[in-house]
């Protein structure tokens, strides 16, 4: 009994521990992530090397204008030029997934090309 709850215990401080590490990561993969919106397809590396000339720029912004762009595209609320594209590309994102892509987007050191 005491072994069950001595992995029981570590089990859950796994569990509480994880998320922190796999958010750290998470922002890069899925950014890279075909299968999740793939920005990098668009957007290149870092977001700033864009594979047409229309599409912004979008590495070193601020971790905040990133979040609220993404959300509004991902709620329909933004409407722009590229807005059907962008819409599709965030809906099978979370909240939390959004806030990790924006975070690795605003801390990087991009160079702009």
């Amino acid at each position: 009994m005491k072994k069950a709850l001595n992995i029981l215990a570590a089990v859950s401080l796994l569990s509480m521990a994880s998320p922190v590490f796999a958010d750290a990561l998470s922002g890069e993969q899925l950014y890279k992530n075909p299968g999740r919106g793939g920005c990098i397809n668009c957007h290149g590396e870092g977001g700033n090397v864009p594979v047409i000339p229309l599409y912004p720029k979008i590495g070193g912004q601020t971790e905040m204008y990133l979040f609220n762009q993404m959300m509004d595209y991902k709620n329909g609320k933004r409407k722009n030029g590229l807005y059907m594209t962008m819409e599709t590309a965030m809906k099978p994102f979370s909240e939390e997934e959004v806030r990790a892509v924006a975070k690795y987007l605003a801390e990087g050191e991009w160079p702009i090309k």
